[in-house]
């Protein structure tokens, strides 16, 4: 209930802020377009259905980035279709002015979601917003972000220059 609450109010403050406002050019991310890779090494096992991505991985789907120390990517058995990438080490998303941080993140590419934690926040423009977890939306100007117990959600919001 309470983490309900939270999102409820992270929501309703990004409404009154303009956070979530669409920019002149709405994301149109597109989770079909292919996925590129660099990193300094490769491990894959066909039998674990995965392929390991180790050291200064960066990876690129439209206009979404991903940086990270390591990444794994998960495919469906009997094809190369992916199901999910898993970040991990100073993970960094980057889409658009949105830029997204944590020390783990999973991609969800049929929902077109990535969840961050381990200390995420997000950041757009010189506003911010931190929690416990963070759920990025690729298709939408939309995050959510949740606390528990021991880690509250913490926003900070600057004015637009020039507003009274």
């Amino acid at each position: 209930m309470r983490n309900a609450t939270l999102a409820f109010l992270i929501v309703l403050v990004a409404a009154v802020s303009g956070w979530g406002a669409r920019t002149s050019q709405p994301t149109q991310f597109d989770s079909n377009q292919p996925i590129r890779i660099t990193s300094d090494r490769l491990s894959a096992d066909d039998t674990a259905r995965q392929m390991t991505f180790l050291g200064h991985v960066v990876a690129r789907q439209g206009d979404v980035t991903i940086y990270a120390d390591d990444l794994t990517v998960f495919y469906q058995q009997g094809s190369r279709e992916v199901e999910r990438v898993e970040a991990e080490g100073d993970v960094r998303v980057v889409q658009n002015n949105r830029v997204a941080t944590g020390q783990k993140g999973i991609y969800y590419r049929q929902q077109g979601r990535i969840v961050l934690t381990g200390s995420p926040a997000i950041h757009q423009g010189e506003n911010s917003i931190k929690g416990d977890a963070i759920t990025v939306f690729l298709n939408e100007e939309k995050s959510i972000v949740t606390g528990d117990e021991n880690t509250r959600v913490n926003a900070v919001f600057q004015p637009k220059k020039g507003t009274p």
